[in-house]
């Protein structure tokens, strides 16, 4: 039987499939989810589609090994092997997926969007057949779950019992700190729900907000998560447009490196505008969204002080409760689960 040799834990292996290299957040996640059990003394690996595949965007010690590889070893192996499957998986036919029978293999899904549970478009919607085969199998031991959000949405839309899920944190990396000298410069990140950047920023300039000549705004797009936190560090205002999120990695990010944050929390990011420093606007509220940018830029003008204490505070908060150390509780607490679900599994 092909447990791990160093622990008489099964081995854990993560599809992260096609081989991407783009900025996609939950990628990076899934990366720093196999560190973590790693250090908690998992053999763990991520499965890519290539040999030596690896996203070049971030930095990450997960060991990968493509599909094939990992079936040669001998890894698809139901006695012995628990895979993790992106929520973004839920129709893959894992009878034949690649070419490969996983149908057999125990399974724990890591849901970073609740909100893809009914289809990545809605010209693709999933069937109620779908969600029930992909959730409520016996194989699936657990459901990770990123947010407060999210785990209302499994636990009250897909009536996933409490005792399949489990929290985990989303952690901010390290290098977004608050102790950089700041500069009237607002980002935002274009890539999701552009129309709605165009549109409140076009409304910026022609709605001659007060005190915002001295401002200056960049987009932050195709760079290397060290520079997007290198913005943050001197920037004082971060525009949200992410919607509908499973979290909102970047809010916090821009949170927990002083900036303030106007915008959309896109659902997974409501719990993150509680520390003062953020105006959360409905999604598609333009008109709120330029008025809020405007409070904001009145009150750094007017009240810089007040502001800069709110931002201070707020990022503590964040680095505090969205910490590796606290990443890594949260893993080690579900994993122990899992281990228990898994046994009884096997036996069954």
């Amino acid at each position: 039987m092909l447990f791990s040799q160093s622990s008489n834990k099964p081995l854990v292996r993560a599809l992260c499939l096609p081989d991407l290299d783009k900025a996609i957040g939950g990628v990076k996640q899934l990366y720093r989810h196999v560190e973590h059990l790693i250090s908690l003394g998992w053999d763990a690996e991520i499965i890519t589609e290539g040999d030596g595949f690896r996203p070049s965007w971030f930095d990450s010690t997960a060991p990968t090994i493509s599909l094939k590889e990992s079936y040669l070893r001998g890894e698809i192996n139901a006695a012995s092997t628990i895979l993790i499957l992106p929520e973004t998986y839920l129709g893959a036919d894992l009878t034949s997926f690649r070419g490969f029978n996983l149908s057999g293999l125990a399974r724990i899904v890591f849901n970073q969007n609740a909100y893809y549970s009914y289809g990545l478009t809605p010209s693709n919607p999933v069937t109620a057949s779908s969600l029930e085969s992909f959730y409520d199998d016996p194989a699936v031991l657990q459901v990770l779950s990123i947010s407060e959000d999210t785990h209302d949405f499994l636990a009250h839309n897909l009536s996933i019992p409490d005792e399949r899920l489990s929290r985990v944190v989303n952690a901010i990396e390290p290098f977004f700190v608050d102790d950089q000298p700041k500069t009237n410069r607002l980002h935002w990140m274009p890539r999701k729900n552009p129309d709605h950047v165009q549109a409140v920023l076009q409304g910026l300039q022609r709605s001659r907000v007060d005190h915002i000549g001295s401002w200056q705004g960049e987009p932050l797009e195709n760079l290397a998560h060290e520079h997007v936190a290198l913005r943050f560090a001197g920037a004082r205002l971060f525009l949200a447009f992410g919607h509908p999120e499973g979290f909102g990695l970047p809010i916090a990010e821009a949170m927990a490196s002083g900036c303030w944050v106007v915008g959309y929390s896109g659902g997974g990011g409501k719990e993150l505008f509680r520390f003062g420093a953020s105006n959360e606007v409905s999604f598609g509220d333009w008109t709120g969204f330029i008025n809020s940018v405007h409070d904001c830029l009145k009150g750094f003008a007017t009240a810089p002080n007040e502001m800069n204490f709110r931002l201070k505070r707020q990022a503590l908060a964040i680095r505090s409760l969205y910490g590796r150390q606290q990443e890594l509780d949260s893993i080690s607490i579900a994993w122990e689960r899992i281990a228990i679900q898994f046994e009884k599994w096997r036996l069954n």
